[in-house]
This record gives structure tokens, sequence and C-alpha cells, in this order.
């Protein structure tokens, strides 16, 4: 059975108690809280869509959250090794922007399911939380943390 995005997404960021807005058609920005040790929360953003066709004419559905930006000090080797921990995430770099505006290469986490397949909110759940997760940890080991 397809599962009907909008309302799969909905029912994701309740289940994670996430900030959910539809920052255009069919296209939403959950702001994903991690509990710390400590009691206190982080939040990790993680953006949510379908993209038509991309899998040989399947939909797919298309999760990324943004962990920092591209710059001298980026160390490619360790994060090459961090991808082998995903389960339904990889990393990659992507064109983006700074807060200013201007153009910038980012490191993403990304997972990026074939949506026929992913039958019930559960699994949505599962990826987009790795997703979320990922980013985090990727964020704060190195990219100084919760900046991006």
């Amino acid at each position: 059975m397809k599962l009907n995005f909008d309302t799969a997404i909905q029912e994701v960021a309740k289940k994670f108690m996430a900030q959910v807005k539809e920052i255009s058609p069919n296209c939403y920005s959950l702001d994903v809280p991690f509990e710390l040790q400590d009691g206190t929360k982080r939040y990790q953003y993680v953006y949510a869509w379908v993209i038509a066709e991309r899998a040989k004419g399947k939909d797919c559905y298309y999760f990324s959250s943004r962990c920092g930006i591209i710059n001298k000090t980026t160390d490619y080797y360790n994060l090459l090794k961090e991808a082998s921990y995903g389960i339904y995430t990889s990393i990659t770099i992507a064109a983006d922007q700074t807060a200013s505006g201007e153009p910038c290469e980012a490191v993403v986490i990304q997972a990026s399911p074939i949506a026929e397949y992913v039958t019930t909110v559960e699994e949505m759940a599962v990826i987009l939380w790795e997703v979320a997760e990922m980013a985090d940890i990727i964020e704060e080991k190195y990219f100084g943390g919760d900046k991006n």
C-alpha cells in the first residue's frame, strides 16, 4: 500500500515531537529534537519531499540534512569512513548557500528510498531519524556543532 506522503510526514513529525513546516507544496522541514544526557535538547533540521520518477521511473522520498560547509580543513577521508555507518543514509556534497546567501558546497546526509517500498509510517520514521541522527553526529564531530 502506497503511503500518502503529506499525511505520513505529519505522523512522523508527531512521533518525534518535531516541529514540521511545509516550506513549499509537498516539501517539508522537520526540526527533530534529540534529548541530551543532561536533559536539554538539540535540534536537527531534516528536509523531506518526493522526487517523481527519480529511480528508473519510480518516485523516491528524499530526506536531507546539512552538516556543514566545505572549507580548507574538511576531513574528506574520515567523512568517507563515517559513510560506512549509514544503513539508509549516505554522505554527499551539495551546492548550497551560506547564511548570507553566498554560494557554497555543503556536506549533506541524505536518504532517497523508493517510495513504493516504504510502506509504513514506522519505516519512514526510521529512515528520517537516521538522517537526523547521522547529520547531528557529523555536524558535531567535523563542523563544530550546531552552526549549520
